[in-house]
């Protein structure tokens, strides 16, 4: 039986382009809003000054760039002598001013927001010579996990300071996108839409998985990717695993193959993560079965995605939907947040304790791996609210 196009969900025409994305000025001012916020959440605490950490644009560009819209564009490398934090930044915020500590002059100054910018090859130093003056006060840090110990280390030995992890403060205010970030994010899902389009039309029988990603990969890049950090093309029995290095191999795919393709990138600093399973030829009944559940499954997942609605009770509706279809062994791990970032909190899975917020962004991805015979996941991205928004416009190839 020939692949049709599932029709659950209506989808606005896209051209090759994604939408207009909002003027630079209005990104400064969302950035500016996202600072004073963040400042009145921290002085609620009786902190002095947030001092966030970032990485590289393509691993973890965390708080800092979230506050700043300064994407590290170097790699993270080892530490030497005057040249250590190569590929990190920090963002030292106080009511006074925001000031921006980054690894290389050959920043993009016209995106980033901050009042200073001071550039040095050692950031041990240069963050020292910026935080000195906070000594003796309480400084909320932000995403310290991303901070090397070099630094850390540094800042102990030579700046006396009570330190307070504000992760909790900050994280319901990035959880919950401005009008920007979901425009972002629209455009993103969009750009991956033109990636999965093209990897769905490669994926013939003869072709190599890795030809698969490579036409989907230059697909996305075309339609205005900053990069695409790795299409996953997983086929046959290794579709039974839902990650695996690398993305792609030389394996040929095959009539009746299962095909997992999941593709993660970013557009202008926000994030895409969208996958499909597809068949080469036609599906098994066994096949069609289980891609039918899953389809099912996403469809729950983002209908339940409203504001108020559990972590826990979105996991277990869509858990006891895949046992009721057959599928008790179906994967805890049913999605999580996207921003600036490919994977953000929440975490769906069952044992989480957290409530949806409206305006929040979540990739939802229903899975059922079968280690030896094959898998199917589908992934669809959402933005919370009482009418929840699917953004990802790509199909749902079922049989």
């Amino acid at each position: 039986m020939p692949l049709r196009f599932a029709a659950r969900v209506k989808h606005k025409p896209l051209g090759r382009r994604a939408e207009k994305v909002p003027a630079e000025h209005t990104l400064h001012e969302h950035v500016r809003r996202r600072q004073q916020r963040a400042l009145e959440a921290i002085g609620a605490h009786g902190l002095d000054a947030l001092i966030a950490v970032g990485r590289a644009f393509y691993d973890r560009p965390g708080m800092a760039a979230w506050l700043t819209n300064h994407f590290p564009p170097f790699p993270t490398a080892p530490f030497a002598p005057g040249f250590q934090g190569l590929g990190h930044a920090v963002f030292v915020l106080t009511p006074q001013r925001g000031l921006l500590v980054v690894d290389t002059p050959l920043y993009r100054e016209e995106l980033v927001v901050a009042d200073e910018v001071r550039p040095s090859a050692d950031l041990v130093a240069a963050t020292l010579d910026v935080l000195r003056p906070l000594a003796g006060r309480r400084l909320g840090l932000a995403d310290g996990e991303l901070l090397p110990l070099p630094i850390w280390q540094a800042w102990q030995a030579h700046l006396s300071a009570e330190w307070v992890s504000v992760d909790e403060v900050l994280w319901p205010l990035r959880r919950v996108k401005d009008s920007y970030e979901l425009a972002m994010l629209r455009h993103a899902a969009q750009v991956a839409d033109a990636g999965l389009r093209a990897a769905r039309e490669a994926a013939q029988p003869g072709a190599t998985e890795s030809e698969v990603c490579a036409a989907g990969t230059a697909a996305a890049l075309a339609a205005g990717a900053d990069f695409v950090r790795y299409l996953r093309v997983h086929s046959g029995p290794w579709s039974a695993w839902s990650t695996r290095w690398p993305q792609a191999t030389d394996r040929r795919l095959r009539a009746g193959d299962l095909v997992v393709l999941d593709i993660i990138g970013a557009v202008n600093g926000y994030a895409f993560d969208v996958l499909r399973t597809v068949c080469v030829g036609s599906p098994t009944d066994e096949q069609a079965r289980l891609l039918e559940a899953i389809h099912e499954a996403t469809d729950l997942a983002v209908a339940l995605a409203r504001p108020g609605t559990s972590v826990r009770h979105l996991c277990e509706s869509v858990q006891t939907l895949l046992a009721d279809r057959g599928y008790p062994d179906a994967a805890a791990f049913l999605g999580h947040g996207i921003g600036i970032e490919t994977v953000e909190l929440p975490y769906l899975r069952a044992d989480q304790d957290e409530t949806l917020l409206a305006g929040e962004v979540l990739c939802v991805e229903p899975g059922v791996w079968r280690p030896g015979w094959g898998g199917a996941c589908c992934e669809q991205e959402v933005v919370v609210g009482e009418d929840p928004e699917l953004i990802t416009s790509t199909p749902l190839w079922t049989p």
